[in-house]
């Protein structure tokens, strides 16, 4: 065996045991904490996963709906023609109730840690092919420790980071084509069929990765068209048969959204442009579109809202990572001011014109937008929805960084301390972004597993204390209890309040949230129960919550009576 055979060896097992490390990095909620979830979304992504690859059904009855008006369901979850279904996309559910048929339910929250492995290695032998394999394996190294990456990967229910992986995956047999090199190497001419089933995998695994994220149509679109315009020479029969296997990979889903929401190209979100407040895009910028906004920016379109939360939660909240890629543009750019190198290697034209048009788009796409997930709407914390919708300009930020320390390596390669160092350098920058990812106030990976903890304590005392046909109205806390329990949310709504006399009647009906002060309380049973025929009482208190049950007032009347 040659040295040259000995270095790939040594490389590969290298590889490897990176691999293994990010994989249990990324799988660090699924082991280490119970079997519950921080966000809505994630629960009603796995309850109905796991639901299909029990029953094989993508939807879930509840009796109490007939009585209750559709109104039992928690956050996330719809109700349609009386069955709940998601409150979302099909695609990841459903996606992950196949793989969790096929490898046990048990497996369903380890699928996207797998996923954004095969993203990263994609990544990596997109990059090889173009830059070599020094650019390559930096570049995939980089995206493995890239803290919203990192961190999105371990929130294991939410679809980001699957979508991208699934697209990096269709990227790299649409560009690479392994097939058909592994044809040409052998001289296999009359395997014609290899030849063109790289492109069929291509368009497979785009199917994939809209079937999870069909929103991000705009984006890929509008990136395609850039890219298309630039390169010019396009293998359009490959473009064909991507285009082919993915209408026909989106079929199953598109027919499912009929069966569930009645429209081929319906989803659990509805009408979303009906949900942005028109009052909240009025600007100058929303005026100017005119009636193409809701078309082109169906989220609302507010350029200085947009620049400020890129701001914040783009480029300062991971300021680390920020002055990283900058370094490495002004190295590029000092090249080629002072030594007449090209920014980035020959051919690049097709990168950085995907790069600029994704930065303006998804800043401005999804910068618009208000996101209220955190009940402090001032709190900015790492698990905001911003910072898993820019995945993608994470994930394109690594090739000029790698492309800057690898010219660093050749530039000194004379030099005996330049590797030590960028060795050492890259391992205080996965341990940073560790630190970003673990230690993160609020919603840090430690911070969400501590409140995991607890909430599987919570779990267990209400579930323990209430009947297993009870009904629990929540506020936030629906991710606690369903779908062991029915749940029916917000509390403070008038709906709810005149719904709850039938509650009462139809099955033991409780109230789980922050305890009443004594004013509130008094004011809920007085003004608002009273009238309704309904009293409270609080049962446990748990921490700064309670859990409290409605009664009839009727039947305490008898109660007190008999006493």
């Amino acid at each position: 065996m040659n040295g040259k055979s000995m270095r790939y060896i040594g490389w590969a097992a290298v590889g490897a045991a990176l691999c293994v490390v990010c994989f249990f990095a990324y799988s660090f909620l699924p082991l280490a904490a119970p079997l519950m979830f921080n966000s809505p979304d994630e629960n009603a992504n796995h309850v109905f996963a796991a639901g299909f690859a029990e029953t094989g059904q993508m939807h879930r009855l509840e009796a109490l709906n007939i009585r209750l008006d559709d109104a039992v369901h928690p956050r996330s979850v719809k109700v349609v023609d009386g069955v709940q279904v998601p409150g979302g996309f099909v695609g990841l559910p459903l996606i992950y109730g196949i793989l969790g048929k096929a490898f046990g339910v048990r497996n369903i929250p380890l699928v996207t840690p797998v996923l954004a492995l095969l993203g990263v290695i994609a990544w990596g032998l997109l990059l090889r092919r173009r830059y070599g394999n020094a650019i390559g394996l930096l570049a995939a190294f980089l995206l493995a420790i890239n803290p919203a990456w990192w961190y999105w990967s371990a929130r294991t229910m939410m679809p980001n980071v699957p979508f991208i992986s699934l697209l990096l995956i269709s990227s790299y047999f649409f560009i690479n084509r392994p097939f058909a090199s592994f044809v040409r190497r052998r001289g296999a001419e009359g395997m014609h069929l290899l030849r063109v089933s790289d492109y069929a995998i291509a368009g497979v695994f785009s199917g994939l990765a809209l079937a999870v994220r069909p929103v991000e149509l705009y984006w890929l679109i509008l990136t395609a068209l850039a890219v298309a315009v630039v390169v010019r020479k396009l293998p359009w029969r490959g473009v064909i048969v991507t285009f082919a296997f993915m209408l026909m990979t989106l079929a199953p889903f598109a027919i499912l959204n009929s069966s569930l929401y009645g429209g081929l190209f319906s989803t659990g979100y509805g009408d979303v442009v009906a949900t942005v407040s028109e009052s909240a895009h009025q600007g100058t910028g929303a005026r100017l579109l005119g009636p193409l906004r809701p078309m082109l920016f169906p989220l609302g379109f507010a350029p200085r809202i947009a620049v400020a939360n890129f701001w914040t939660y783009g480029l300062k909240f991971f300021w680390g990572w920020t002055v990283l890629v900058g370094a490495a543009v002004l190295l590029l750019l000092r090249d080629r001011r002072h030594r007449g190198k090209k920014p980035l290697p020959t051919g690049s034209k097709a990168f950085l014109t995907a790069g600029a048009v994704m930065t303006v788009w998804l800043a401005f796409f999804y910068g618009s937008y208000v996101v209220t997930d955190n009940p402090d709407p001032d709190a900015v914390t790492i698990g905001v929805s911003y910072t898993r919708y820019w995945l993608p300009l994470f994930v394109m930020s690594t090739l000029p960084v790698a492309v800057a320390i690898v010219r660093l390596l050749r530039e000194h390669a004379k030099k005996r301390w330049i590797k030590p160092v960028v060795a050492i350098a890259l391992v205080l920058m996965m341990a940073s972004s560790g630190h970003v990812v673990f230690s993160s106030e609020q919603e840090g990976l430690s911070a969400v597993r501590a409140t995991l903890v607890d909430s599987y304590a919570t779990h267990r005392v209400v579930i323990g204390l209430t009947e297993s046909n009870a009904l629990i109205v929540v506020d936030r806390g629906d991710k606690l209890f369903y779908p062991e329990r029915a749940v029916m949310q917000p509390l403070r709504s008038d709906r709810t309040y005149d719904l709850l006399p039938k509650a009462v009647q139809a099955a033991p009906t409780y109230y789980y949230g922050i305890t009443f002060p004594e004013r509130d309380f008094n004011h809920l049973t007085e003004v608002l129960l009273a009238p309704r025929g309904l009293d409270i009482e609080p049962l446990i208190t748990i921490g700064e919550e309670t859990l409290y049950r409605f009664s009839a007032l009727d039947e305490d009347s008898d109660e007190r009576s008999e006493e």
